[in-house]
Formats: C-alpha cells, sequence, structure tokens
C-alpha cells in the first residue's frame, strides 16, 4: 500500500450516502460510507439526515471529512476505503466482461502492471480508467 496517505483538499456530498473526496495531489475518489456509517452508533444523524449529509466539509489541515467536533472520518480510513472500494470495482468489471487483467488492461490502454496495482488496492483507481470502463461498456451497447 502506498505509504503516504494524502490528506483532504475538498470533499462533497455525492449520491446517497457517497463522498466525493478531491486529493491534495489532484486525485479524486468516490466513497461509498453507507455501511461504514452504519456500523458507528455515533453517526445514527447522517444516516437519517440527508441535509446534515451533505453539509460535510474538510477537518482541520485536511485530516478529515467533518460534519461536527462529534462525527468525523479521518482521512486514513476515507483514503482505505476508496482504495478497497475502488478495487472491488474494477474487479467486478473485469469479471462481468469475462476478461483477464491483461485483456482488460490492453482494452483500456493501461499498463498490465498498473490494472494489477488497481486491482489489488495498493493504489487508487483513477477517475481517468472507472470513466473508460464505463465509456467501453457505452460503446459495447451501441454497437
Amino acid at each position: 500500500m502506498e505509504t503516504d496517505t494524502p490528506n483532504i483538499r475538498s470533499v462533497r456530498a455525492g449520491e446517497g450516502r457517497k463522498l466525493i473526496v478531491t486529493w491534495k495531489g489532484g486525485a479524486e475518489s468516490t466513497v461509498d460510507l453507507r455501511a461504514y456509517i452504519a456500523n458507528y452508533s455515533i453517526f445514527s444523524p447522517l444516516r437519517k439526515n440527508d441535509t446534515l449529509f451533505r453539509d460535510v466539509r474538510v477537518g482541520e489541515w485536511g485530516w478529515c471529512a467533518h460534519w461536527s467536533d462529534e462525527m468525523e472520518i479521518s482521512s486514513d480510513t476515507l483514503w482505505r476505503l476508496a482504495l478497497e472500494q475502488g478495487s472491488a470495482w474494477l474487479r467486478t468489471w473485469r469479471d462481468q466482461h469475462r476478461m483477464t487483467q491483461s485483456e482488460a488492461a490492453a482494452a483500456l490502454g493501461v499498463s498490465a502492471r498498473m490494472w494489477r496495482y488497481y486491482e489489488s488496492g495498493t493504489h487508487l483507481l483513477p477517475k481517468t480508467v472507472r470513466l473508460a470502463c464505463i465509456g467501453l461498456d457505452a460503446q459495447v451497447r451501441a454497437a
């Protein structure tokens, strides 16, 4: 896993209980928090109140997503979830297309080595790779 966990540059609420996190280095991740906030009673207000969830801000120095002094999620946790969820999404996409890692990487113009990094969860899944997957799906449907 990458050792330097970046802090958060910006954060905003997405659909449902997802956060769109832009990291200090410029990478963007969509992090689904449904399961995470369901596990902790302190986050009960976030599960129930859409307006409160959308009121997320970057915490001090970019080290957390902040709703209140009691409700924060550290950048380390968000980073870990982004890695896990990106990896799972990419693996599912590839499995649905019945491709090997090498075939999927070639279809999207990504090196096989980087594809393995993304699927193993050691590197964030770039937005461009996710969009390329979605674009390939659209191209297949249009054909």
